[in-house]
């Protein structure tokens, strides 16, 4: 999860930042670590926890279907095992044939429902946490451009991330020019506070 923030934020800005220091007088560039504040972020477990949820609960539901697909397959498999017995009559036989045909097919269809079920509601999940990279990440791009233009940065560089080549998008920056914890800070400051269960009151009674 932490690699996809480059895809959302860096990528699409480091290479417009280099351009945009050559053209543009000296100021204050700062650095910032996304993989960092994406994990930090109070909304960014939560929501993954959601995401664990959903998925739990699709993966419940699929192998309860693989289990009836496999009993499914058992009775198939008898049933072939019977069809073909000497003591049966011709009659009996074909009767048995039939039956295995009826079972094939509707194996058959339980296995493409099957199929179908883990790849839409595959893609359901990965589209969730699309939304939900793309949500957080869009709230901390938004704070980041706040506070980038209220404390008059000039640039802001992901320290987090590697170019095309492999290689860190930063190769060196000071300590004090990176805003990494004044970032989580201000994100985090309107997170819920936990619930702390109420402290148990000592009655005289319970003295001794």
């Amino acid at each position: 999860m932490k690699n996809t923030i480059i895809a959302f934020v860096a990528m699409s800005s480091v290479a417009l930042a280099f351009t945009a220091a050559a053209q543009a007088p000296a100021g204050r560039i700062v650095t910032v670590d996304l993989n960092k504040v994406f994990t930090d972020y109070y909304k960014t477990p939560i929501a993954s926890a959601k995401i664990k949820d959903t998925a739990e609960s699709f993966n419940k539901e699929l192998n309860e279907m693989v289990d009836n697909y496999k009993k499914e397959i058992e009775e198939l498999n008898k049933l072939r095992e019977d069809q073909d017995k000497p003591e049966y009559t011709a009659e009996v036989r074909e009767q048995k044939r039939k039956a295995v045909s009826e079972k094939l097919a509707e194996t058959q269809k339980i296995q493409r429902d099957l199929e179908e079920y883990r790849t839409s509601h595959g893609k359901i999940l990965q589209d969730q946490q699309l939304r939900m990279r793309q949500t957080i990440v869009k709230e901390i791009q938004d704070v980041i451009d706040k506070e980038a233009r209220d404390a008059g940065y000039q640039l802001v560089l992901d320290k987090s991330g590697t170019t095309a080549n492999a290689v860190p998008t930063v190769l060196f920056s000071q300590d004090t020019l990176d805003i990494t914890d004044d970032l989580i800070k201000v994100l985090n400051k309107n997170q819920p506070k936990t619930t702390e269960a109420p402290k148990r009151t000592e009655k005289k009674d319970d003295k001794k």
